[in-house]
């Protein structure tokens, strides 16, 4: 979107926007898993280097940071701030994963193990379109914004426990411990987890301001 056109957006709509541009990056990286699971290198490497070399967020945030100032509204501008920020870190998170996934083009060790990523990989796409839904919630239904947020920890903990179940597996393959794939798939994994993560403390976060301004409604 043109700097122009950005800047005529009101702050919910720059947010939103942020939430949308950060979600379809995260959506990328989930399609390169999908992509070297199935050993179509060329397409895991167009996805991934997307994510590294679209960058806007710099220009979003001056543009956000120019209106949050002489704005009134529900929310405080510190609270405002926050929300756009822990976006920006979501965002970070999914470009570093998809920096070290480009590193090595690493072989899945078997048919079960694939099918485990893509049920990881299943919840992690549920959480962060959860995620932008209750972004898009907060400015205008806290209730919604609420439901989807814990609705999003449920999935969390799904996804938790089944990557705790794959690192386990993962540990008990015959392979040298310090192989690139052991590691490369270690990393995966953990990667996954910790963007989930961020995305559950985030709607931790989204329920604290729902409850919040419920107060004042």
């Amino acid at each position: 979107m043109p700097k122009k056109e950005l800047k005529k957006m009101k702050i919910d709509e720059i947010t939103q926007y942020f939430m949308n541009k950060t979600t379809k990056q995260n959506m990328k990286i989930i399609r390169a898993i999908d992509h070297l699971i199935i050993e179509n290198f060329e397409e895991f490497e167009k996805n991934l280097k997307y994510v590294i070399e679209n960058k806007k967020e710099e220009e979003i945030k001056r543009v956000f940071e120019s209106k949050i100032w002489k704005s009134k509204m529900m929310f405080s501008k510190a609270d405002r701030v926050l929300v756009f920020n822990r976006i920006n870190k979501i965002r970070d998170l999914g470009e570093i994963l998809a920096r070290k996934m480009l590193l090595y083009r690493v072989v899945f060790p078997d048919e079960q193990f694939k099918n485990d990523i893509k049920e990881i990989l299943e919840l992690l796409k549920t959480v962060l379109l959860d995620l932008a839904s209750a972004v898009k919630s907060i400015g205008k239904d806290l209730e919604h914004s609420y439901e989807v947020s814990q609705k999003i920890k449920n999935e969390h903990l799904k996804l938790r426990n089944k990557a705790w179940e794959l690192l386990s597996n993962l540990y008990n393959y015959e392979m040298d411990f310090l192989s690139r794939t052991f590691l490369y798939l270690k990393d995966l994994i953990e990667g996954i987890v910790f963007l989930a993560d961020e995305a559950e403390n985030f709607a931790g976060y989204l329920q604290f301001l729902a409850t919040k301004y419920l107060i004042f409604e």
